[in-house]
């Protein structure tokens, strides 16, 4: 009789660390209305929504909570000042925490942000590709266009250079908006 493996058990949101969506809306939540912690658990509360008043704070779902702590844990979220809170009408003994976007976090390019991206074509066939984030090229060939990161890393084809250049936005996990395409005409006449 074989022994089968020991299925793991998930802590709850466990399985929704690392979704985008939930991410995202945490770290936008983070700036209004924002969260605090509350009680020596550090529960995750919201705070009430339009004022970022932590006067009336609402409990957290539990997947926005164990996305809040790992951020906090990851730096991207950082621990702010102390304030009173009422939890269901009744005021919380000690004073809770509030949570603040980290500066790191808040400067560099989030996830699904638009990127300026700049394609200037060098020779016919022959694109380069640059952003603030990221480079590649688009090379053509066989009448597609080879998609390239700037480690020379395959990963796709695409119909024409601007969509070669939201491929490569979307591999880096943005949008590329606007695209600007520039063919440099004196390198090679008509």
């Amino acid at each position: 009789m074989s022994r089968l493996p020991r299925q793991r058990r998930e802590a709850a949101g466990q399985a929704l660390l690392f979704d985008d969506e939930v991410t995202d809306r945490v770290l936008r939540d983070a700036r209004d209305p924002g969260f605090v912690l509350v009680g020596v658990g550090e529960a995750v509360h919201t705070r009430h929504i339009g004022t970022r008043a932590a006067e009336h704070a609402i409990p957290a779902r539990s997947d926005v909570a164990a996305t809040v702590h790992h951020l906090l844990a990851a730096g991207r979220l950082v621990h702010g000042s102390r304030v009173t809170v009422t939890v269901d009408g009744r005021a919380e003994p000690e004073a809770a925490t509030t949570v603040d976007v980290a500066a790191v976090a808040a400067s560099k390019a989030q996830p699904g942000d638009r990127v300026r991206v700049f394609v200037d074509v060098v020779r016919p066939g022959h694109g380069l590709v640059t952003a603030d984030e990221f480079s590649g090229a688009i090379v053509r060939e066989n009448g597609s266009y080879l998609v390239e990161t700037s480690a020379g890393e395959v990963i796709g084809r695409a119909r024409s250079y601007r969509a070669g250049a939201e491929r490569l936005a979307r591999h880096h996990g943005l949008r590329a908006d606007p695209v600007e395409i520039e063919h440099e005409h004196e390198v090679y006449p008509r």
